[in-house]
């Protein structure tokens, strides 16, 4: 699965179950709360039935004037009573009440209503009823938990399987498109390196220079077409082919670059100017140093002026390479490394070439400068 399919999958899937778990979230606090308030109504009307039967029973004890009347209880009910002015007269409450602002609610664990009554039996005004709250009010929020973290895992599921499915047909149509390129490549690369192998046999041949322009123009159209070949090679097989790092004399490297470039050079009149103060070596995989290197001088190439100067520079394993063609806005430079990006369409390519050097530079952790000014020129610096 490539890197864009799984970026997709991860897309939707954030989409998917952040939708879904808000309204997931929301359906489980109106459900919780609803619950709630239901089970507070139940207790609520259940402890005003057992303070009315309480103020009975104190109008029975007021009626009968007993003198050794003690105080009246229900079963598994706790009670108090209060006068008129909320002063304690009897409990056998586990929580003392002083105050209370509200007729029923939950303190300490216990529900409280708080029932007023007349006339006064007693000296009774209030009669306060205390039951246990019930722990399933504390349970059916770990339940409604359990149920949503069920739920996502489920959707999770569902959703990683839908998106491979919808991306089925994409997946299959592209992997198709990318069979045809390489098989494409792959017939291109024998006609290239036949036409470039017979140019350099007809350089021991007596040629006139116009035909000698003609076959110089030939090989550069060759040469461009080559480079397109091991763009689209590295773009399509560079993760299928075994890397063989190895020390390289980068200086030399170059060398032999510039040698390949020379016609391209010539064909613009451009003059190189390639200052190797210090040389030094780098552990890359040598196809991959070429893709670099050809890659910045191709677009040198490509951009700069006609009659103007490349400079290559090695300094301090620093490699710089600048062109005085049109140059860049910092806006430009911000999508340079993007694939098929391309600023100037008057020029060929597909827009590959900064991204190659892009992906090689991160593999081998090689730093990379683009220092570019409108009308000026681009240096590329790649710091090993």
């Amino acid at each position: 699965m490539s890197n864009a399919h799984k970026k997709t999958i991860i897309n939707v899937l954030i989409l998917y179950l952040t939708s879904t778990l808000l309204l997931l979230g929301v359906l489980v606090y109106g459900y919780y709360h609803y619950y709630q308030e239901q089970e507070q109504l139940r207790y609520q009307t259940n402890m005003k039935a057992n303070a009315k039967k309480l103020h009975v029973k104190l109008q029975e004890i007021h009626n009968t004037l007993a003198t050794k009347a003690s105080y009246p209880q229900c079963k598994g009910v706790q009670s108090a009573i209060y006068d008129r002015d909320k002063n304690l007269l009897h409990s056998t409450l586990h929580t003392q009440l002083s105050h209370w602002d509200r007729e029923f609610f939950q303190k300490n664990g216990y529900f409280y209503l708080v029932y007023e009554v007349t006339p006064y039996y007693m000296g009774a005004a209030f009669i306060v009823i205390e039951q246990k709250a019930p722990k399933f009010l504390d349970s059916i929020s770990t339940t409604a938990i359990a149920l949503v973290v069920v739920i996502v895992i489920v959707l999770l599921a569902t959703s990683i399987f839908l998106a491979k499915l919808i991306l089925k047909p994409l997946r299959d149509n592209l992997k198709l498109l990318n069979q045809f390129i390489r098989d494409t490549t792959h017939e291109l690369n024998t006609p290239v390196a036949t036409i470039l192998t017979n140019i350099e046999l007809l350089k021991a041949l007596p040629i006139e220079p116009k035909v000698q322009t003609k076959i110089d123009r030939i090989k550069i159209g060759a040469l461009s077409i080559s480079n397109i070949y091991d763009d689209l090679v590295f773009l399509l097989l560079h993760h299928q082919t075994s890397v063989q790092n190895e020390n390289l004399l980068l200086s030399g490297i170059i060398k032999e670059r510039l040698g390949y470039f020379d016609i391209l050079f010539r064909a613009k009149s451009l003059r190189v100017v390639y200052e190797p103060h210090n040389e030094f070596e780098v552990n890359m995989d040598r196809k991959k140093l070429i893709r670099l290197i050809d890659n910045i001088l191709s677009n040198a190439i490509k951009y700069t002026q006609v009659a103007t100067t490349i400079t290559i520079s090695l300094h301090n394993n620093r490699l710089s390479i600048a062109d005085e063609g049109g140059g860049m806005t910092q806006e430009e430079i911000g999508k340079i490394f993007e694939r098929y990006t391309r600023f100037n369409t008057s020029q060929g390519g597909f827009g590959l070439g900064y991204n190659i050097i892009y992906n090689i530079a991160k593999e081998y952790n090689i730093a990379i400068t683009i220092d570019s000014k409108v009308g000026e020129g681009t240096c590329v610096i790649l710091d090993f």
